[in-house]
């Protein structure tokens, strides 16, 4: 390094003591300064005093010139990359191969263009509607202008056209829960700069996913709007994990969970980020599932009745591609969670 900063603890040590090694013999300031006049020979009254600090050096690791990000740092980057990820993710559509499994019995396959949209401006980013295309290998009648009808003809989307487009997404799924928060990016918020406030973080290692170093990062989340609510309206307090590259704020994994006591139900999602060549950015690759209810159990004459209920769903993502059709969003009071 130049222009009077150091360029290890080492050559600092080493100019402290007038001796010069193979690193210049002090802070280089500019090509071409003289070598000061005291610093031509080593002293030696002070060779004792350098013995002891390299020995010191040897047993003890010098500091890295690049020091370890505090958490608070780490999540300042977090909330950056999340804010600039809904533009850069924001009206893309992928093609998702969704599976689902309902109490371990009954199976549903599908194929469809998942369209991600960015809704800057409310409580709930992000927008997910899934148009689908196949269901258990079989074409969706009259679905070749549902795009067109929703988007092209009412391009405005308001409160009461998100809540048909979360219906429409939701429509095909199975099993005695009804759910729509099945959109992989919804975790994301939890790092926002106007979320995080509500959660309280900690990190809890390190791991090294697809190449990339993360921090594993806890989350609970501790004071309402929650993120997600029950049948009811009953907020559900969320937490989980997220793993956070550390220099760049990146988001390369999410694991978020809720439960609502009052129905023994219990939420898991997880999704996993992979690089995508064609957006240059981390996309959704894939997402897993998990819903479960606790059933007291009932004893008739003839069986056991069944103990639980449950949904579990994997959904992988390809194909990214911008949706180029342009949409207007009305930030209306009834959007608010």
């Amino acid at each position: 390094m130049v222009n009077g900063a150091w360029r290890s603890l080492v050559s600092r040590l080493l100019w402290e003591q007038e001796v010069l090694g193979s690193n210049p013999g002090a802070p280089t300031i500019s090509a071409g300064n003289p070598t000061p006049p005291e610093a031509t020979r080593m002293n030696s009254d002070r060779i004792p005093q350098l013995i002891t600090m390299a020995a010191i050096a040897s047993v003890f690791p010098l500091v890295s010139a690049a020091q370890e990000p505090t958490l608070a740092t780490v999540l300042e980057r977090a909330a950056a990359y999340v804010d600039r990820y809904q533009t850069e993710l924001g009206s893309v559509i992928a093609e998702e191969h969704y599976l689902q499994v309902a109490d371990g019995r009954l199976t549903r396959r599908m194929v469809s263009d998942l369209l991600v949209l960015s809704t800057p401006g409310l409580q709930e980013p992000w927008l997910a509607f899934r148009d689908v295309i196949k269901v258990d290998g079989k074409e969706v009648p009259d679905r070749q202008q549902r795009l067109e009808d929703l988007f092209l003809k009412s391009p405005r989307i308001t409160g009461q056209l998100r809540r048909r487009l979360m219906a429409e997404s939701a429509r095909f799924n199975i099993g005695a829960i009804t759910r729509n928060t099945n959109v992989p990016t919804m975790a994301l918020q939890v790092l926002s700069a106007t979320e995080q406030p509500r959660f309280a973080f900690r990190k809890a290692g390190d791991q090294r996913i697809e190449g990339i170093e993360t921090w594993e990062v806890e989350f609970d989340e501790n004071k309402p709007p929650t993120l997600i609510t029950g049948n009811d309206g009953k907020d559900l307090l969320g937490h989980g994990k997220v793993w956070i590259e550390p220099s760049s704020g990146r988001v390369v994994e999410t694991d978020f969970r809720a439960e609502d006591d009052a129905v023994q139900l219990e939420i898991e999602m997880r999704v996993a980020y992979r690089p995508d060549d064609t957006l240059g950015i981390l996309v959704p690759a894939k997402m897993k599932e998990r819903y479960l209810v606790r059933l007291r159990p009932v004893t008739t004459r003839e069986r056991l009745a069944r103990r639980s209920i449950e949904v579990n769903g994997e959904a992988t993502y390809s194909n990214f591609r911008r949706f180029l059709v342009e949409v207007k969003i009305d930030v209306g009071a009834g959007l608010k969670r």
